[in-house]
Parts: structure tokens; C-alpha cells; sequence
């Protein structure tokens, strides 16, 4: 076994996490934007590219994204993008829908993505693994954590804060590794 996959384990004993992990309360959650440290960049979550087309940005976060440096994280983009390969063609609104995402896309720049290393793979596919496991999930859906895992990892290796609308999700990989920079917040 190889020294990441045992230090992987060593930070994340699978034996360690046998409960189901409860929701907490909003109020212990960090949905505070002044919370943030001044100097810290923002990874965002597919979340925020959505309600940003959808023009449902809450103003604080708004705000905070246009002072600060945004990095782009590869899980986040891929699941914009699997929109562009799963619409139908043929139906009339597909367009409609496809042209503001490729737009998001475009205009992005490729030196603010950043893409997860093997070892952050490895950790991520253990957390998500131990998330699917304590919290029930069937088996179909089991890969359901992955991405956020994925963005949380990313954000704490970047240093950055990852900004999300899914509060439920982000609240479970919080219990687990609380020292991640996360910043919540619901829809304006």
C-alpha cells in the first residue's frame, strides 16, 4: 500500500465513522460572508455558476466574489459541462439553456482552474465513500458525494474558501474536516 493511501486512512479510519452524521442547526453553519478572510480566494461550487446565470446570486456574495481572486475547480466545471453532452439536440430549448453555460466556460481562465491531485482524489473517494456508507445511501447513488468531496479537498489545498448553496452536503464534509474554508449561503 502505498504511503498516501496510508496516511489517506491513517487521517480517515473508515472504523472511525459508524454513525449517521446529523444536520446541523443553520446558526453553526458558515453562512456568514464577513467571515471570510480578506486575503483568501474563492473556489466556487457548480452551484454558484448556476444561480449566478440564473441571476439568483444573493448581493453578499456578489459582492465578495467581485473583490476577490475565484479559482475554478475542475469537478465544478465538468458538471456544468455534462449539461452540454445531456440536453437533447432536438428540442427547442436546448440552445436556450447550452448558450449561457458555454459562455460561463469560455470565458474562463484556464490558469484559475485547478484540478485535483491523485492524492485528493484518493482522500476524496475515502470521504465520500464513508459519507455514502454512514448516511444510508443506496448503492446506485453512491458517487453522489464526490464532486463536493472533491471541491472541499481542492479548496483546502488551494488555501481558498469554496463558496455553496448545498449546505446539506457541505455540513456532513465540515463534520469531518472542520479546518476547510467554506462559505454557505441560500439562493437571493
Amino acid at each position: 500500500m502505498s504511503s498516501d493511501v496510508q496516511s489517506i486512512i491513517s487521517r480517515h479510519d473508515p472504523a472511525r465513522w459508524s454513525k449517521t452524521l446529523a444536520h446541523r442547526p443553520k446558526a453553526e453553519l458558515p453562512f456568514d460572508p464577513f467571515q471570510v478572510l480578506a486575503k483568501s480566494s474563492l473556489l466556487f461550487d457548480a452551484t454558484v455558476y448556476i444561480d449566478q446565470l440564473k441571476g439568483e446570486l444573493p448581493r453578499p456574495i456578489v459582492d465578495l466574489v467581485a473583490a476577490r481572486t475565484i479559482l475554478h475547480g475542475a469537478p465544478a466545471l465538468a458538471e456544468l459541462a455534462v449539461t452540454i453532452g445531456a440536453l437533447d439536440p432536438a428540442d427547442r430549448r436546448t440552445q436556450a439553456t447550452l448558450t449561457p453555460i458555454i459562455e460561463v466556460l469560455r470565458r474562463i481562465n484556464p490558469a484559475r482552474i485547478i484540478v485535483p491531485s491523485y492524492e485528493i482524489w484518493l482522500e476524496a473517494a475515502v470521504m465520500a465513500g464513508i459519507l455514502a456508507r454512514t448516511q444510508a445511501i443506496p448503492k446506485p447513488d453512491r458517487r453522489k458525494f464526490l464532486n463536493d468531496t472533491l471541491l472541499f479537498l481542492q479548496a483546502a489545498d488551494a488555501g481558498a474558501v469554496m463558496i455553496s448553496r448545498n449546505s446539506r452536503d457541505l455540513d456532513l464534509l465540515l463534520q469531518m474536516k472542520p479546518q476547510v474554508g467554506v462559505l454557505l449561503y441560500d439562493r437571493g
